[in-house]
């Protein structure tokens, strides 16, 4: 099981981590990213550190940038062997008023792309913060292959509730995001055959958690694992698959903030 492997090295990352700001607490707290300061039991304010996957309120009018990659792991019933699929992710979030964000996220991998945007709502109460969201999304994909199929396509639109769930530390933030996707309406088109997907559906339920934090003096580190139970997985679209049951897609991400 080679998301076995993912887990523990994002195991070991986030303890090695977090043992690193237990050693520079002792120094001194970190106040600016990159700064070291007196040793304080405050909080870094939101006005200071901007994270992504954590809902604690943003400062109006600010914003933040990520460029990261993801690897997903089509399941067995599938293919008959986990299949590690790459993509490329950017994500926005972006304050618009007092603690109301547009948030949008991009991944792509050239023949399966997905964009979602969407209003959340954030608030804290100290150090934990919650947010809940409400996105509007499409797929696309496309892919050539000579000789045998030409011109296949698919394409899906789809809504999607996020509820999220922050813990912020010192100099760190762990979340949760819980989603689930509602499917519209879906079509696969091979050569001149089109085939009706999933619609008037729930077709997607998963569980992001993910460690954010500075690192290299201003740079911010987004990593985590997203588990994800679907009865057709995007990522598995150019398999033509036919297997019309829920498949466990486990998914490794990174990413810095631009």
């Amino acid at each position: 099981m080679k998301y076995y492997i993912y887990i523990v090295v994002i195991a070991l990352t986030w303890t090695y981590s977090l043992s690193a700001q237990s050693e520079i607490g002792e120094i001194g707290e970190i106040g600016e990213i990159g700064e070291i300061g007196e040793k304080t039991d405050k909080i870094v304010e939101h006005s200071n550190v901007r994270y992504f996957y954590e809902p604690y309120p943003l400062e109006t009018g600010t914003y933040l940038l990520q460029l990261g990659g993801s690897i997903s792991l089509l399941p067995i019933p599938i293919i008959e062997v986990e299949f590690p699929v790459p993509a490329i992710d950017l994500n926005y979030k972006h304050c618009i008023f007092k603690n109301v964000s547009l948030v949008g996220v991009l991944s792509t991998n050239y023949y399966s792309n997905i964009l979602h945007t969407g209003l959340q709502f954030n608030t804290n109460f100290s150090q934990f913060s919650i947010g809940v969201a409400n996105h509007i999304g499409t797929f696309a994909g496309f892919i050539n292959i000579e000789g045998q199929f030409d011109k296949n396509e698919a394409y899906a639109f789809f809504y999607m509730p996020i509820v999220r769930l922050g813990w912020r530390m010192k100099n760190a933030s762990v979340s949760a995001s819980l989603v689930a996707s509602y499917i519209f309406k879906s079509e696969t088109k091979i050569s001149d055959i089109d085939a009706p997907g999933p619609q008037g559906d729930w077709n997607d339920f998963f569980c992001t958690v993910a460690l954010e934090q500075p690192i290299f003096k201003e740079t911010l580190l987004s990593i985590g694992l997203s588990f994800t139970i679907s009865r057709t997985p995007y990522q598995a679209w150019l398999l033509f698959n036919t297997i019309d049951q829920y498949q466990y897609v486990p998914e490794f991400f990174f990413s810095f903030q631009l």
